[in-house]
């Protein structure tokens, strides 16, 4: 018969056991019988024990910040691009071999060029110096920043225990595991996220400009004079422009802005994807930026090409914004909340707004029958006409490619644009194949060292090694199960822990074994010995025990990436080895000597 004293124990302890293999089971279904429905695959991999970068394989970055843009972001009073001495002293700064000097070289050059960078940084402080120290906190406070919206990005893109930190100045390590498309990865990534919503310039002021720029083009400064005091005609449409320059193309020169646009069904003007270099060109040249920005214009790319069948070459739209600084300015910053959906078939970014951005798009779409361009990084994604005033901060984003574009989009406005540009060093993905080198390599090396131990156990302490054995099997098992429940990742580092548990999961119950033939040796009974044992050597255990979980701890609080898993994997491992040591191993021995008075114990 049970004692009843014990059987709390053996229940607690079946409880337990229960609970693992119900955690485990996921992975050993996983492991051992998998299905073949890869749906059902990849729900037992949500629910097994997640494996990191270095045992599944995945997908590996180094991002680095534009700091020198962030630099120009801050720039307010005068911007950058219309003070032209600013502007050159900049450029010249970004020629040099890092960016982690770039704002020093900044300054220092600003400083000899005689300018008052004040003038330049409100806020930042009243001398160049001061402006230095400035400029560099503002620029530690980015790359936190950074760090953040990334780990947000990860985080709702499904990856279990990214590694995202910090290396250097403006650099960041990002590892994914498990992640098979680095592409759609590295645009999450590198995404800034910036939404604005900005007035299209109306037909007259869009012709207006393209006439500018074509007498740049043909004769210079002096037509461009002329056409100064010229009215442009309000009856003309972008459509007509287009129809005349295809009748009148030989008649006009290569390099003439207006021979590269064709006439869409929208009436907006297309750019052949052929001809898009040429309008890149054209656009950046000093003299036609001159007179877009004192038109207060900004010309964008539509983000995708117009459909068009198989033989056509692909068009893109190339819409002429009002940058007027008087418009009421709309971006990203007021979203509230982004969510992925279909409408009409296709996919779509529904947005809501917090107060202030719903007062101000009222005010943006109270302009009835003008047109409103919706752009995300730089690529204008639909360009409406305003039908009514909308007054509840709700609006949409269409023109995406599939669901996947929409629910990226979805994450970043969610987590919030980037306050500068990031750029890949270098990106790669890590084969599965060195993954599972080092799982096998793993496997083995735990099976070798588990081996040793038990039967080191065995042969040393006969009869009570192999209750040891058993506990130490356990103690594994239970490691196994709690990182399976707490969703935690197993890695290359977590696998040398659990090595380390193996061999430190015996230790307590060898003080104990010791304590045990000490009071035998001094005459006790065997239950006498076993009650003495557990109770003398119990602070031993807490002692030497308590002190590795504080290291533990330590580890992953500070710890990151191969750190920090190793430090879960130990911290669980010497854990659950004082539960066994002290509760299961002690279980087992009481239902031994409570059925039967022992004389002796192989020992």
């Amino acid at each position: 018969m049970i004692s009843q004293n014990n059987k709390p124990r053996i229940f607690i302890s079946l409880m337990i056991l229960l609970i693992a293999v119900w955690a485990l089971w996921p992975s050993i279904e996983l492991q051992f019988f998998p299905p073949d429905n890869n749906a059902e695959i990849e729900a037992l991999k949500k629910e097994s024990i997640k494996l990191g970068l270095d045992l599944q394989g995945g997908a590996s970055f180094l991002l680095e910040v534009e700091i020198p843009t962030l630099v120009e972001n801050l720039a307010v009073s005068v911007k950058p691009k219309a003070d032209s001495l600013l502007a050159a002293i900049i450029s010249d700064a970004k020629k040099g071999d890092s960016q982690e000097t770039f704002i020093s070289r900044f300054v220092q050059a600003a400083t000899t060029n005689e300018i008052q960078l004040r003038r330049h940084f409100e806020g930042l402080g009243s001398t160049n110096a001061e402006i230095e120290s400035g400029l560099n906190a503002a620029a530690n406070d980015a790359i936190n920043q950074v760090l953040e919206i990334l780990q947000n990005r990860v985080d709702e893109f499904g990856v279990s225990e990214p590694t995202i930190q910090k290396q250097g100045s403006h650099r960041i390590i990002v590892e994914l595991a498990g992640v098979t498309d680095t592409d759609r990865a590295e645009a999450l990534l590198e995404r800034t996220a910036l939404l604005e919503f900005i007035y299209l310039k109306d037909g007259s002021s869009t012709q207006n400009i393209i006439s500018k720029i074509d007498a740049i083009q043909s004769d210079g400064d002096t037509a461009l004079a002329e056409l100064d005091t010229v009215e442009a005609d309000t009856d003309s449409s972008l459509l007509k422009i287009a129809d005349e320059t295809l009748l009148e193309t030989e008649a006009i020169s290569i390099n003439n802005f207006t021979s590269l646009l064709i006439p869409t069904p929208s009436g907006d003007m297309g750019v052949p994807l052929s001809n898009r270099p040429r309008v890149n060109n054209i656009l950046e040249q000093e003299d036609v930026k001159q007179i877009i920005q004192k038109d207060y214009g900004r010309f964008v790319w539509s983000s995708d090409p117009l459909k068009s069948s198989e033989e056509q070459e692909e068009t893109y739209i190339l819409y002429y914004l009002d940058a007027d600084p008087n418009n009421p300015e709309l971006t990203g910053q007021v979203v509230e909340d982004a969510v992925a959906d279909i409408y009409n078939g296709q996919p779509i970014v529904r947005l809501g707004m917090n107060s202030e951005g719903a007062k101000t798009w009222s005010v943006i779409t109270s302009r009835v029958g003008d047109r409103v361009a919706i752009v995300l990084d730089n690529k204008v994604h639909m360009a409406p006409s305003i039908r009514s005033k909308i007054t509840d901060g709700r609006t949409q984003v269409e023109g995406l490619d599939d669901m996947e574009e929409a629910k990226d989009i979805a994450i970043v406005l969610r987590a919030g644009k980037l306050p500068a540009p990031i750029r890949k060093v270098y990106g790669h993905e890590v084969g599965p194949a060195l993954g599972q080198d080092s799982v096998d390599k793993g496997t083995t090396s735990i099976l070798v060292g588990l081996v040793i131990v038990l039967l080191f156990m065995l042969i040393y302490y006969k009869f009570a090694g192999l209750i040891a054995d058993i506990a130490l099997i356990w103690n594994i098992l239970l490691v196994l199960a709690v990182l399976a429940m707490l969703d935690a990742t197993l890695t290359l580092p977590g696998i040398a822990g659990l090595i380390l548990t193996v061999g430190m999961s015996v230790d307590a119950n060898v003080i104990i074994f010791e304590r045990i033939r000490e009071e035998m040796r001094k005459g006790k009974t065997v239950r006498a010995a076993i009650d003495s044992g557990y109770t003398r050597a119990l602070t031993t255990i807490i002692d030497a025990n308590v002190t590795t979980l504080l290291v533990a701890l330590i580890l992953w609080q500070f710890g990151t990436g191969p750190i920090k898993g190793f430090a879960v994997v130990l911290f669980a491992g010497i854990a659950i080895s004082m539960f066994t040591a002290i509760f299961f191993t002690r279980t087992i021995f009481n239902i031994i000597t409570s059925r039967k008075q022992l004389k002796t114990l192989s020992i």
